[in-house]
């Protein structure tokens, strides 16, 4: 649902019991750059390791993903090894490679696939796409929250919203089953479906930074016309 736990409350749990505090990000984490939403992280500072993916929240090519471990040492004890094959490499602690800190021996230069856009642009233009999700999110639950028949799930912290359609005789479930099916086969958009408490939900998740404000009304309109044509006998 793109909620943030209580990352304060869990780091001071973590460090009272000698824990390991680690935060999955790899979703919402760069929405940390929006100051709507800010302080919704506070407390991820006292993690120990962080996943954060950049082909998500900042829409670098995909297979970027990167996990921040605040102690080094930890990634070299668990993946650094040697063999007689390998015996002829220099090796400097000073300089680690990052065979010496990860599972593999070969690897892709990912890294140039984030340094470079924030080396040409900045971080700016990926703070405000990601603002625009946010403000995008909050327009789509106000707009399905004031049509009739919808029932929406909490007001969405990040760019993940919940909601089903209820004025329907029979199995409530069911319908909506059918009318994610529908939305599928037409293939305007796209959308998920998950359970909260055992109830069938629809699942929109509003990141893409093709998406603006006439996508959002487009994919309404596109719901509404997809719940009647069910709802005809």
């Amino acid at each position: 649902m793109g909620i943030v736990d209580e990352l304060d409350r869990i780091g001071a749990l973590a460090r009272e019991h000698g824990l390991w505090f680690h935060v999955d990000a790899a979703y919402g984490g760069f929405f940390i750059l929006c100051d709507l939403v800010r302080h919704r992280f506070r407390g991820i500072e006292m993690s120990v390791s962080v996943v954060m993916n950049p082909h998500k929240g900042l829409h670098t090519p995909f297979g970027l993903g990167a996990a921040l471990i605040r102690d080094g040492e930890h990634l070299y004890r668990s993946h650094y090894y040697t063999a007689d094959y390998l015996q002829d490499r220099a090796f400097h602690r000073q300089e680690l490679s990052p065979a010496d800190v990860s599972p593999e021996l070969t690897r892709h230069f990912r890294a140039l696939r984030l340094w470079l856009p924030l080396k040409l642009i900045g971080v700016a233009p990926f703070r405000a796409m990601l603002s625009e999700k946010l403000l995008l999110t909050r327009y789509a639950w106000q707009r399905l929250q004031s049509t009739p028949g919808f029932e929406v799930g909490p007001e969405p912290e990040l760019s993940i919203l919940v909601f089903r359609y209820v004025d329907v005789e029979g199995d409530v479930d069911e319908f909506n089953r059918k009318l994610v099916e529908a939305l599928r086969r037409d293939g305007t958009i796209f959308l998920t479906s998950t359970l909260i408490d055992n109830v069938y939900m629809l699942r929109l998740s509003i990141l893409s930074y093709r998406t603006h404000i006439d996508t959002i009304d487009l994919a309404i309109d596109v719901i509404r016309r997809e719940v009647e044509k069910l709802k005809i006998p």
